[in-house]
């Protein structure tokens, strides 16, 4: 059965393979980023770039397995950097530096979180998967938050964090700030002073060796159309 699924899998990835000149994985918390990316880079090329998403643990589980991808940009610099060691990427940079927000439909103070959450939903990501869902873990502990408290919903992604918060199936939701906006929270809370930025790395896989077109993404990712795009979206560029 194991084995039925990963050839499974194998086949979707190699269709998604098949749809554009660059096949590109991206952290749920920069998909709508990406998208504006993806867009911009292709008016300015004659590529074409296959989008897939999910967690940045999921993402790269995908990749250890054998998935097509050519670049993946991560919301973590770990698991970049552990595709190198193994030797399924050659490269890696900072693309993006995020931050964590925590969104309620009443109003919140970091003082009083523990009392004005009691009994609330409050959705978050996996932390096992998800950095964003790593961060929120830390700064529940940091607002004194106890899950015997509140009703915690714990989802895949950052990307359905927000969806679950959006469709009124939660009081409150640890998001990237890049989503905040999206929302129209009635109430947002900057977690600034408690949880530092996540650093987003990206990571040039090494199937990708030969793939110009992208060569000319990744290089096209670190010019100045592709920076406005990504700090315009809520992200803090990489210094240099």
């Amino acid at each position: 059965m194991k084995s039925c699924c990963i050839s499974f899998f194998l086949l979707c990835w190699a269709t998604l393979a098949g749809a554009g000149d660059v096949t590109l994985a991206v952290a749920s918390n920069f998909l709508g980023t990406a998208e504006k990316l993806v867009a911009a880079f292709e008016t300015e090329s004659d590529h074409v770039v296959a989008l897939s998403h999910g967690s940045t643990g999921q993402l790269y589980s995908q990749i250890d397995l054998g998935a097509p991808f050519d670049i993946y940009l991560a919301g973590d610099t770990e698991r970049p950097a552990l595709l190198v060691e193994n030797g399924k990427a050659s490269e890696t940079r900072a693309f993006a530096f995020g931050r964590l927000w925590l969104v309620s439909k009443n109003a919140l103070t970091v003082e009083d979180a523990p009392a004005l959450l009691l009994d609330k939903t409050v959705a978050l990501a996996d932390p096992i998967v998800a950095p964003y869902g790593k961060a929120a873990t830390r700064a529940m502990e940091r607002l004194a938050l106890d899950t015997a408290t509140f009703r915690p919903v714990l989802v895949a992604n950052v990307g359905q964090v927000a969806s679950v918060f959006a469709t009124g199936n939660a009081d409150a939701a640890f998001v990237a700030e890049a989503q905040v906006n999206a929302l129209s929270a009635p109430h947002v809370l900057s977690l600034d002073g408690l949880i530092p930025e996540l650093r987003h790395d990206a990571a040039y896989l090494t199937r990708a060796a030969d793939n110009e077109a992208a060569r000319a993404f990744w290089d096209w990712l670190a010019g100045d159309v592709a920076s406005k795009i990504i700090k315009s979206s809520g992200y803090r560029l990489p210094e240099g």
